[in-house]
């Protein structure tokens, strides 16, 4: 599974660092890469690719626009310095522990899923 959540190797701290942050429609499909990405909308026919309309070289996932999509590089870019590691699966759970880094880094994502979701007509 290619999501947020299964960056967390262990089911307790997955938990313990997951538990506290409040469940949004654009919160769980964060962490379950279920909504508004072209490979999740082309699973049900509603989209004619899964592919990024960026990069079309590459299926368009909660990860990809996350750590990789140039769409939104200058978002990461400016975020990266602040927390102070690379956007990265290997990172998240450092980001998530920590109260501030987690604040923007959700922030982050629920920019970037509101622009998925708009681009690709899944609101």
């Amino acid at each position: 599974m290619r999501s947020l959540s299964a960056s967390f190797p262990r089911v307790e701290k997955a938990y313990r660092v997951l538990g506290g942050i409040e469940m949004t429609s654009h919160m769980a499909q964060i962490l379950t890469d279920h909504g508004g990405f072209a490979q999740y909308l082309f699973r049900f026919k509603l989209r004619d690719s899964p592919h990024c309309a960026y990069d079309p070289a590459e299926i368009q996932d909660v990860l990809h626009v996350l750590e990789d999509c140039d769409m939104f590089l200058r978002e990461r870019a400016a975020l990266e310095p602040w927390i102070g590691v690379a956007i990265s699966r290997r990172h998240f759970p450092e980001i998530l522990d920590d109260a501030g880094k987690k604040e923007k880094f959700i922030a982050y994502c629920i920019n970037i899923v509101k622009r998925c979701n708009r681009i690709n007509n899944a609101n």
